[in-house]
Parts: structure tokens; C-alpha cells; sequence
């Protein structure tokens, strides 16, 4: 019966968190593409962390095949992490609405793309990716699965150390001095207090 509530608990919250993607990911569909880097390498990234966002989850909500995976997290465990998640969700949804139409699933330039240093992104360059770790970690103690939280780890993890220096290459060649001096004023995932 418990398991019954953090299985629902957690379906609710994955689509809260994938009503927020959809909603403005068709919003940001609306400003053009004006160069891409490395597609096909970023389509795969983003592919994996498909499975291990959105596939091995719902996998282990409605089959029984990860059963066997359980890490047997106490509920308080999970209680903590299912606040943090509701909480995540509210910060995924400012995240989104602060960058507007420059966000994209892979690493692009966008014709009308701008250098976003209000709201979240004032202390913090990459706050998506903060909460994209907050994401891949909670779901995995929330559905007490370990093969959820070790797949989710690396696949974000692989993406993240492979895209974030490319990524700041990239915004340094579009927004130059200007995106050099935010880096100096933010962390890139942590906010920086000083």
C-alpha cells in the first residue's frame, strides 16, 4: 500500500515536470535556429538521458521488471527527496520562463538568441543543469531503484562534462566580452554568493 503512494506521488510530479518541458518547449520552438554544433554527437547525449529521464522511470512505475533493483530507501529518504522534487519542478518551470525562446534540447545558436543574466540565471549560468542533477538523482530515491538513479547519474553526467565547456565556448563566440564577464559573476551550476 505504501509503495502504491510514492508510485503516485511520483507519477504526479513526473507529469507536472513533463508538462513544464512540453509547455515551453513549444514556445521556444518559435524562434529559428541560426547555427547548430555538433548535432548528431548532441542528438545521441540527449537520447540517452531520454531513456534515463523519461523510459527506465516510467519503466520501473508500471512494469515489475526493475523490481529486483530496489535500494531499499526509507521512506523519510524518500519523503525528503519527493519535497525537493516538487520544489525542482517550480524552480524547472522559472528556469524555462526566464530563458524564454533561447532554450533548445541540444547546442544551438538561435537567430534572435540573448544573453539571459536576469531572475535564476542572475548568481547561476547553467540552473537548468543544476536542476536536470537535483532531477536524475531524486528520481531514483523517490522510485527506489537503483538501476533508475545509476543510469540517470551517468547518462546526465556524460552530457553534462561533455556539453557545458562547448556550450560556454559557444556563448563566449556569440556574446564575447559580455558572456566572459557573467562567467566571472556566476557559478556555473552552484550560485555564487561573493
Amino acid at each position: 500500500m505504501i509503495e502504491n503512494i510514492w508510485t503516485l506521488s511520483f507519477f504526479i510530479l513526473f507529469m507536472v515536470w513533463f508538462l513544464v518541458r512540453a509547455y515551453y518547449g513549444k514556445k521556444a520552438k518559435s524562434n529559428q535556429v541560426k547555427e547548430k554544433v555538433r548535432p548528431g554527437f548532441e542528438t545521441l547525449l540527449v537520447g540517452l538521458n531520454f531513456i534515463g529521464m523519461m523510459i527506465l522511470p516510467l519503466v520501473a512505475l508500471f512494469t515489475p521488471y526493475l523490481d529486483s533493483f530496489s535500494m531499499h530507501v526509507p521512506d523519510e529518504v524518500r519523503l525528503l527527496f519527493l519535497i525537493i522534487g516538487f520544489f525542482n519542478v517550480w524552480l524547472f518551470a522559472k528556469i524555462h520562463a526566464d530563458l524564454g525562446s533561447n532554450w533548445s534540447p541540444i547546442l544551438e545558436i538561435k537567430d534572435n538568441h540573448t544573453l539571459v543574466t536576469k531572475g535564476i540565471y542572475q548568481k547561476i549560468r547553467h540552473p537548468m543543469y543544476a536542476h536536470l542533477w537535483l532531477w536524475v538523482i531524486g528520481q531514483g530515491f523517490i522510485l527506489d531503484n537503483w538501476v533508475v538513479l545509476v543510469f540517470g547519474v551517468a547518462a546526465w553526467g556524460l552530457l553534462y562534462y561533455l556539453r557545458v565547456p562547448k556550450e560556454e565556448e559557444m556563448l563566449t563566440n556569440r556574446f564575447g566580452d559580455a558572456y566572459k564577464d557573467y562567467m566571472r559573476k556566476t557559478g556555473r551550476v552552484i550560485p555564487k554568493i561573493w
